[in-house]
């Protein structure tokens, strides 16, 4: 999304440029900026193949845990936001219930289904 926004401000910029020389863009310039817009067109594409390599990996990582503990923060304030954790032994996730700043715990060990 990033480099589309940069396309797009690549695309106005040179249209902006356009107006404001009053003799027209030479060729070798046009072909120059068409080379840089393709560039960044293939590194958005190479960007989504390595988000997608990412996100399976993570949830292959997470197909392995065995353990999740379901958490509150304590904070300044009271306790914050509901959030998990994983673990792969149970011993791990006994030792990060016992951590003080954990206000709230649930333990539950991951079966087949996730």
């Amino acid at each position: 999304m990033v480099l589309n926004i940069t396309v797009c401000i690549i695309a106005i910029s040179v249209a902006l440029l356009a107006f404001s020389i009053e003799g027209k863009a030479s060729k070798a310039e046009i072909v120059k900026l068409k080379e840089e817009i393709k560039v960044l067109n293939n590194n958005a594409k190479e960007q989504h193949q390595l988000r997608s390599t990412v996100y399976k990996l993570k949830d292959e990582l997470n197909q392995l845990y065995k353990y999740k503990v379901i958490y509150k923060d304590k904070g300044l304030f009271g306790s914050r936001n509901i959030e998990e954790k994983y673990f792969f032994d149970e011993k791990s996730a006994k030792e990060f219930m016992e951590k003080p700043n954990i206000h709230e715990e649930v333990l539950i060990e991951l079966g087949e289904e996730k």
